[in-house]
């Protein structure tokens, strides 16, 4: 069961809501258990306010369960898994089989929408790659990225990276492409590692090639970090 992490506004009463005595002292034992200034990074808080909860002088209430919840990027019943001695918890990445270069792929990417999932272990994927709510897997058809993407390797793509130097995931005129993208004033340039591949040339002039082109994210991991 997945529960959804929807506390969000200050105006909501609820996020407001104390947490029951029992389930209090079981977050407090946990927070206790990390490094406060990483709590507090992941809660988007103060160390003084860590301290705090911590100390029991700060009420834990159910918006600070969220806030956590979401810096950790999983549900509300991971949470008190994260102090079991011994235990390595593992977060979940949402696998897309989505042939690239085919096209219509897109907007299931962005919405992260799958039954299955890649699991990874959370500390590695924390300190890699800090939040982990917009990566996902994909697998790439096609040579067009060789010798850096093999046909039928599978990618790692971050949703909130979509800028910069680097290998993308884009949409170009409904197709879904894996290309090196070269961001210049008036255009970009779309890339193949692959010399035998064409150049494909967005003019960012033209309001026809500016609607059918949309960076998805960058690729940050093929096996290896890129």
């Amino acid at each position: 069961m997945t529960i959804k992490n929807d506390v969000k506004s200050k105006n909501n009463d609820a996020a407001f809501e104390a947490l029951p005595a029992a389930v209090a002292a079981k977050l407090r034992e946990m927070l206790s258990s990390r490094p406060q200034a990483e709590v507090a990074a992941l809660m988007d808080v103060s160390v003084p306010t860590v301290q705090r909860m911590v100390a029991g002088t700060s009420p834990l209430t159910i918006g600070k369960l969220f806030r956590l919840a979401d810096g950790l990027g999983m549900p509300l019943e991971r949470i008190f898994e994260l102090n079991v001695p011994g235990q390595q918890v593992e977060g979940g990445i949402p696998i897309h089989d989505v042939s690239f270069s085919a096209g219509g792929g897109a907007e299931i990417i962005l919405a992260g929408e799958s039954d299955q999932k890649a699991m990874f272990p959370l500390s590695w994927l924390r300190q890699q790659f800090g939040k982990i709510d917009n990566l996902r897997m994909v697998r790439v058809a096609g040579d067009s990225m060789h010798p850096t993407i093999a046909d039928g390797e599978w990618v790692i793509i971050d949703l909130d990276r979509t800028s910069g130097p680097g290998i993308f995931a884009l949409r170009l005129h409904d197709q879904v492409y894996i290309k090196r993208l070269q961001f210049q004033p008036s255009r970009v340039l779309a890339i193949s590692d692959n010399p035998s591949h064409e150049v494909f040339v967005i003019d960012l002039k033209d309001k026809a090639d500016r609607d059918a082109f949309q960076v998805i994210g960058r690729v940050v991991w093929t096996g290896k970090m890129l």
